[in-house]
């Protein structure tokens, strides 16, 4: 069989491998839109293969680096099943229809100011996806065609999260590959901490943060306390948290939810804007299952898991107006993570040049964005159209992030290899500084391991 590196090589968007075995089965483990800042967004459109081509899609998770593209492949073609866990396929119900609309919205603005452009997709091709997903429990082997079985196994990270293990059997012998996805903290919120796959005979890793070592020792209710007391108690300060509406935007609002249910800080007003985030938060209100034993018995205490007095949720223009007017201390949760897109970028604008404001970014920014801009202390910035001084505090923290460290991966890699036979490992899904650093810290206990380039291909 033969292994692709499609997407997601030697960079951290657009996640996409194919497998083809020796019967000339063609599998697809994610199709995932490249966002970085030097690829158009029409590129996308390009896929290294026939879509026609393409007997099944292994779906890990919802996140659009790794599920934005599947729209496209429908639109060209492919009419085969996209296999995902049940809260996996509720997830990207929400999160494709708002790329459909944000593609909508791009195409528009392109044609008023008469610039050539393509649309990826609409929402036909979205509902394409949607009536062509076969969901799948966890750890319940299934056969996807003959010789090919098939196992999701829990990957921490979001909701639904999976690591996805094959198992291919050619002339009479059986090789078994597994695809991390994007893994999770063993210490996350909210959601369950990644299982290590087992009796590998080759694994394909995520490196997302394999350069980097997590510095917040505290807990993420003591970090979070800390930045609420510093910016709105001790000084009347806003204190604007940009969050990732899936994952990211629920293990925020959680810990807020801990603090003030706890009496470790006083309840002040918090403000949620982002749509996507609320629809997410009702997607894993109706999944409580799949979340980890702390969410589970909160849930049992005390009902609602991001929902709490003193919360406003901005769902139309009158609460936004509120929202504005509203001069005490508060807290603003809204997307996007990276600051590029979404509400935040609105109140970005209105705050940067705010002396008592304090943006707290708490997770990964990739280089270019407008979040990481801030992170590097540029003091001067462009949003939305406009250039403006920073006289905000710029904070980071990554008690929040939904990727394990280098030390976590490493914990991860060595229990995989402990109850395995690994030939080889593939690192991917990282920039080349994390990858390499990934690959010297597993070197002293394993050496086949390649970080593969864009398009290249590995015979198995």
């Amino acid at each position: 069989m033969e292994l692709s590196f499609l997407g997601a090589a030697r960079q951290v968007t657009g996640s996409m491998y194919l497998l083809e075995t020796q019967s000339k089965f063609r599998i697809l483990i994610d199709c995932g839109l490249n966002y970085e800042k030097d690829v158009t967004r029409e590129s996308n459109a390009e896929f290294p293969f026939d879509p026609s081509s393409i007997d099944a899609v292994l779906l890990t998770h919802a996140h659009i680096d790794h599920s934005g593209n599947l729209p496209t492949l429908f639109g060209q073609g492919f009419e085969g099943r996209v296999f995902c866990t049940e809260p996996t396929s509720a997830l990207i119900d929400i999160l494709l229809s708002d790329s459909a609309n944000i593609e909508s919205k791009r195409v528009n603005k392109k044609r008023k100011r008469k610039q050539p452009t393509r649309r990826l997709f609409g929402h036909k091709q979205v509902m394409d996806v949607i009536d062509n997903v076969v969901t799948i429990n966890f750890e319940k082997p299934f056969e996807l065609c003959q010789g090919v079985m098939v196992e999701f196994i829990p990957a921490g990270h979001i909701l639904g999260a999976a690591s996805i293990k094959i198992s291919v059997t050619e002339k009479g012998k059986t090789k078994t590959l597994g695809f991390t996805g994007d893994l999770g903290k063993s210490d996350a919120k909210v959601v369950v901490a990644p299982t290590p796959m087992t009796g590998l005979d080759y694994l394909v890793m995520e490196a997302t943060y394999g350069a980097r070592l997590h510095k917040e020792e505290r807990s993420a209710e003591e970090t979070l306390a800390s930045y609420i007391k510093d910016t709105c108690i001790d000084q009347p300060g806003r204190l604007i948290i940009p969050a990732f509406s899936v994952g990211r935007t629920q293990a925020i609002l959680f810990a807020i939810n801990n603090l003030f249910r706890s009496g470790d800080i006083k309840p002040i007003r918090v403000f949620t804007d982002s749509p996507l985030g609320i629809n997410s938060g009702n997607i894993h209100d109706k999944y409580i299952g799949y979340l980890n034993k702390e969410a589970r018995d909160f849930v049992q205490e005390y009902r609602d898991l991001f929902r709490f007095p003193h919360l406003d949720i901005v769902e139309d223009k009158e609460d936004e107006e509120d929202m504005q007017r509203y001069y005490e201390p508060n807290i603003i949760v809204s997307s996007a993570g990276m600051l590029e897109g979404g509400r935040i970028q609105r109140h970005i604008a209105n705050n940067i040049q705010n002396p008592q404001c304090n943006i707290l970014i708490a997770g990964y920014c990739t280089p270019g964005t407008l979040g990481a801009k801030l992170l590097e202390g540029q003091k001067e910035i462009r949003v939305n159209k406009h250039e403006r001084t920073v006289y905000a505090r710029i904070s980071r923290t990554d008690v929040f992030s939904a990727h394990p460290d280098q030390k976590g991966l490493t914990q991860y890699f060595k229990q995989v290899q402990n109850n395995s036979n690994l030939q080889r490992v593939f690192l991917s899904h990282g920039e080349v500084e994390g990858l390499e650093a990934l690959k010297a810290s597993l070197q002293p206990d394993f050496q086949e391991i390649e970080i593969p380039y864009v398009n290249e291909s590995y015979s198995l």
